[in-house]
């Protein structure tokens, strides 16, 4: 795992030094520089596997190219093509593999990977990113065209933009800007499952999705039956941890969080390496899955350690957490996945996660609520009916106010179901015109084309969701204290294997990940596989009430806070900075904390840009 940057041109010895520092972070084991075809390329790398042979960047005669990540299938790679190397490293086989087929041989890596690649006989540049978007890779165009594993690196380099306010405002209503856009002016974020050709003169040539969710989603064919698809998973999941552990010179551990996802990865994992290292966290509030997580372990047999998460200084360090990711970001799990990774790395360097699984099988409540959509949309009548026959409540946990909500969200288009399910931020609020977000609106219309609701929200997880919180999470948080996480439920094989489940085995009546449950039943002893979903969590409530409070209060309570360029602050002031409003209390706090980070970022955006 490794930071990456390019540029057209040569850069002075002051901005080498800034973008080393920029990304130091990301590989502290080496950082280096080369100019080569009117190109300056760095590379700062976290050795992981072969260490003497696989620095970078990495020239050929023909070829140089900075990576981030890792390829597993890089010895088949080998055999199948018989390439010739000189070095064990991964790295070393994209290039001989683009050698021997050029850009098709993008198509045939499997792994989580973005690189540049510079053909230096044509003076072509590719930039190519994995196919669930696992590694960030950014971009800019033209006679500035520069490339980078971290916006920072831009800012360190002398790159300046200007806020896109449109985009802006879209992150506050979604929780997230869909597709290439970010909430800069001249930013751009490659797309996963595709490669970028760009002209020497840094300006884009063609952009090929080389892979396809919806494909997948829409032309696999479906198992026949509950032990058909129970084989395949089981088949397909311990492949791909297996691929995950061998693909390292470096003990490989596990986090172990007590849910259904890390609890199936470890058990897999286990058979591998008997020894196996995982880890938990204990954070002594009601999200605590330490003593569940333990009894787990037990079960499996592993050298077992219980990470004793202290964010007595989160304060401090909340501006630090919070501006690694050069951009606001809703999700508040941020926090203890920054502290169960300064942790981990005391112990190992690479660490296997549960993420995705949730996502590809359908693990959270609104899946449950799409897969049955076509139940509720005959109830639209009879709800609506019983709405008109009883007078509205405040009260916000009674039947009647459910019944009401039940019926709005029968009322919203399809895009406004998704992030009334998801994100549930400013979708609704007075005066805030919906930008045109022509990304999302693409996703959406794509969505439509799959044979069922459950597929559609899949999908619209996979495209918007996963790669834009989720795993820009994982990645920052784990890269932050220099520590490789890997997904095997984001394996590709495994996704497409997934794509084979049909959605009753997915979801059984009101049992999410119906299969994974039933694989947990057959490996872990126990009732373990009747868990909820359990990830590294922690109360948005209790945050603004505690540590953040006073740093909410002096931000939100402002005389001229920023978010009210983008908001009505009237609105805000009156049902989300007051106590007892009308607005649900979940979607309140999601809301003020969303209001924070925004603010925070906006307060440091020169922070982030000094070295």
């Amino acid at each position: 795992m490794c930071g990456i940057f390019g540029c057209i041109g040569e850069v002075s010895d002051a901005r080498k030094g800034a973008i080393s520092q920029s990304l130091f972070h990301r590989g502290p084991d080496k950082q280096a520089f080369a100019t080569v075809n009117g190109f300056t390329l760095f590379h700062s790398r976290l050795s992981i596997i072969d260490s003497s042979g696989g620095n970078q960047p990495f020239l050929t005669d023909t070829v140089a190219l900075v990576f981030n990540g890792e390829i597993y299938n890089y010895k088949e790679l080998i055999k199948t093509h018989q390439l010739q190397v000189s070095s064990k490293s991964d790295t070393e086989v994209i290039i001989r593999l683009y050698e021997k087929l050029g850009k098709d041989s993008f198509q045939f890596l499997d792994g989580m990977f973005a690189f540049c690649l510079l053909d230096l006989k044509t003076n072509d540049v590719f930039l190519v990113r994995d196919r669930a978007g696992k590694k960030p890779l950014y971009y800019t165009q033209g006679d500035n065209f520069m490339f980078s594993s971290e916006m920072k690196a831009f800012f360190a380099a002398g790159f300046k933009t200007g806020i896109h306010t449109e985009n802006l405002k879209m992150h506050l209503q979604k929780g997230f800007v869909a597709g290439e856009p970010t909430i800069y002016d001249a930013i751009y974020e490659v797309l996963p499952g595709h490669f970028y050709h760009f002209s020497p003169d840094g300006n884009v040539r063609s952009k090929v999705q080389y892979w396809s969710y919806q494909a997948v989603l829409k032309n696999t064919k479906l198992v026949s039956n509950e032990q058909e698809g129970l084989s395949l998973l089981d088949s397909k999941l311990h492949a791909a941890v297996e691929k995950r552990m061998l693909a390292s010179d470096l003990e490989v551990g596990a986090f172990l969080s007590g849910g259904i996802d890390s609890s199936l990865v470890c058990s897999h994992a286990v058979k591998i390496n008997p020894a196996l290292r995982t880890f938990t966290v204990q954070t002594g509030d009601g999200f605590d899955e330490s003593t569940i997580a333990s009894a787990i372990a037990k079960q499996l047999k592993t050298n077992h350690t219980v990470l004793k998460i202290d964010a007595s200084n989160l304060k401090n360090d909340y501006v630090k957490i919070l501006c690694a990711y050069d951009e606001p970001i809703i999700d508040e799990s941020i926090i203890p996945s920054y502290y169960v990774a300064q942790e981990a790395k005391k112990h190992v360097t690479v660490i296997l996660n549960g993420d995705g699984g949730d996502e590809v099988m359908g693990g959270y409540r609104r899946h449950l609520l799409y897969k049955h959509y076509h139940a509720l949309q005959m109830l639209h009548y009879p709800i609506s009916l019983l709405q008109k026959m009883f007078p509205s409540t405040d009260d916000k946990m009674s039947w009647k106010n459910y019944i009401k909500r039940l019926h709005s969200f029968a009322t919203l288009d399809e895009s406004q179901k998704y992030f009334s399910a998801t994100t549930d931020l400013f979708y609704d609020a007075p005066g805030f015109r919906e930008p045109v977000d022509l990304y999302w609106n693409q996703i959406v219309e794509e969505s439509s084309d799959l044979n069922t609701s459950l597929d559609k929200i899949l999908y619209l997880d996979f495209m918007g969701i996963l790669p834009k919180i989720l795993l820009k999470k994982i990645d920052i948080s784990t890269m932050q204290h220099a520590i490789e996480g890997r997904s095997p439920f984001l394996d590709t094989n495994f996704i497409e294997a997934t794509a084979a489940i049909p959605q009753h085995l997915k979801i059984k009546g009101i049992t999410s990940k119906y299969l994974l449950r039933k694989l947990v039943q057959q490996k872990i002893p126990g009732d373990f596989h009747k868990l909820p979903k359990r990830g590294f969590e922690i109360s948005v409530q209790k945050l603004l009430e505690t540590d953040l409070k006073e740093m909410a209060t002096d931000l939100l309570h402002s005389q001229s806070p920023f978010y009210k360029e983008l908001l009505d602050e009237q609105y805000i002031k009156k049902y989300y900075l007051k106590a007892n409003s009308k607005v649900d209390e979940v979607k309140r706090y999601k809301g003020i904390f969303a209001l924070l980070n925004l603010e925070i970022w906006h307060q440091n955006l020169n922070l982030t840009q000094k070295y």
